[in-house]
């Protein structure tokens, strides 16, 4: 059982996924170097690295804690996050009644425990400078947490969001809080703002994998990421509450209580995104800090993003599994979704659709642009069965033989884009740009025959290979 960070840090070791680099680091762009450098030499099995000697302080920093595809698949086992899924909020189409109940129980059962915060173990500090919070490329505005778990509550009606927010110090005591408007944690700042209020803030740095995937994860509405994670894991996520505050893993290595205030605003920003490019500044909430706590040997962890590959492209990839056949309930003609890291998994997406119709990729494009985040996708590409579309090869090979561009390119203005987007014209505004690479027929307007794609019969390649391997 991975009961919590250390134990998750051991379990690497164990699996020889773990360095421990021991020279004396700085916090600022060296660590980055170190660990972009230790992610491009091991694409998508990157180790984990524990800095133990960190310049100025007495805390380990750990980074790239999910940089390999294989720690995730072993995490996760046999979980699936679309099953899951399914059966909480759709459970009729996961399965019927049987699976209606075994979904809610386990959701049920996996219902978070609540526990009073006791300081036993911890040791209050001062104030932001005490943590090695990193300053990760050289243009970055100044330190930024980036592995946060950053929990909020609603106004209206008290439910609990979790979620990854980049969080940029801009003292010992406030930090930018840097929640898209699409964000749970946005909306319920939305909902305090409309009453004149402030929201209490909680932040957990450093807990068990489980709670920080789950916490990463876009999940729907509604569903408690605490809750996921304990299904996930197999064990209820046990949470601490301190005061008003919201709760947080009683695990934590960190954590942080304060406040937002409706109606203040402070730039936040440059910082070095997954994109490649620098963030634009924009406004962001600022987060008052009334309290931080850090266990007696607390270990902070970090995640460093930049140009792919790092963990954020493997995160990427394992949520892709959460897509797939949540996607072909929404829509039967798309057999496989597929958003390449090169695309940065918000601006690029393949679809593999089950052509019948006239028409019928275009339809499958406009319906992945109605599914939550995947409205911000920038440009689609639908191509036939025939094609796999994780295979960038045969990907433009489809574009180049069944695209006509004044026909099979579609540009829509005026629609809402990611907000860490920089070429659109406006902040979070912007237009999409979808490609039918399917082979088209009459009834689309082709007039002519499409052609035959060339092959050899299946009898003559099956000799043939037999014939190649005796002569390799």
């Amino acid at each position: 059982m991975i009961k919590d960070l250390r134990a998750y840090l051991d379990y690497l070791r164990s699996k020889s996924r773990l360095a421990v680099v021991k020279d004396e680091v700085g916090t600022e762009l060296e660590i980055t170097a170190l660990t972009d450098t230790a992610n491009r030499a091991r694409k998508y099995d990157s180790k984990t690295l524990m800095f133990s000697n960190v310049q100025g302080y007495d805390m380990p920093v750990v980074t790239s804690l999910f940089g390999s595809s294989n720690t995730l698949s072993e995490l996760l086992g046999s979980f699936s996050i679309s099953d899951t899924v399914m059966s909480i909020l759709h459970p009729q189409q996961a399965g019927g009644a049987g699976s209606m109940l075994k979904g809610a129980k386990a959701f049920i059962d996996s219902k978070p425990k609540v526990e009073s915060f006791s300081a036993n173990g911890y040791r209050k500090l001062g104030g932001l400078d005490e943590l090695p919070v990193l300053k990760s490329w050289p243009n970055d505005a100044g330190k930024f947490i980036t592995l946060p778990i950053v929990v909020t509550n609603s106004y209206d009606d008290g439910s609990l969001n979790a979620g990854v927010y980049r969080m940029q110090v801009f003292d010992d005591v406030t930090t930018g809080m840097h929640w898209q408007a699409q964000k749970g944690g946005a909306l319920h700042a939305y909902e305090a703002a409309k009453r004149g209020k402030a929201l209490k803030v909680s932040v957990a740095i450093g807990t068990d994998p489980f709670n920080i995937l789950s916490a990463a994860t876009p999940l729907p509405q509604g569903i408690n990421e605490f809750a996921f994670a304990g299904m996930a894991r197999g064990s209820r996520t046990t949470l601490v509450k301190d005061g008003d505050y919201p709760p947080v893993p009683a695990n934590s290595e960190i954590i942080i209580n304060g406040y937002v205030e409706p109606d203040e605003r402070r730039m936040e920003g440059p910082f070095g995104d997954h994109t490649g490019y620098y963030s634009i500044p924009e406004p962001a909430n600022v987060l008052h800090i009334d309290k931080i706590y850090a266990k007696k040997d607390a270990v902070y962890p970090a995640s460093v993003v930049g140009f792919p590959w790092n963990e954020d492209a493997v995160i990427g990839l394992f949520m892709m599994q959460y897509l797939k056949p949540m996607i072909s309930l929404v829509n039967d003609s798309i057999i496989d979704i597929y958003l390449p890291p090169e695309g940065l998994f918000t601006d690029v997406c393949f679809i593999k659709v089950k052509k019948r119709f006239p028409g019928e990729a275009k339809k499958a494009m406009f319906s992945v642009l109605g599914l939550g985040q995947l409205s911000f996708i920038k440009m689609i590409v639908a191509m036939d069965d025939d094609i796999d579309i994780t295979d960038l090869g045969r990907v433009l090979w489809a574009m180049a033989t069944r695209v006509e561009p004044e026909r099979d390119v579609q540009i829509i203005k005026g629609t809402p884009t990611d907000t860490l987007d920089h070429t659109a014209n406006t902040v979070a505004y912007g237009s999409k740009m979808l490609i039918d690479a399917t082979k088209k027929s009459r009834g689309e307007g082709y007039g002519r025959d499409w052609p035959d794609t060339i092959s050899l019969p299946k009898g003559v390649m099956d000799d043939a290979v037999k014939r190649w391997q005796k002569l390799k």
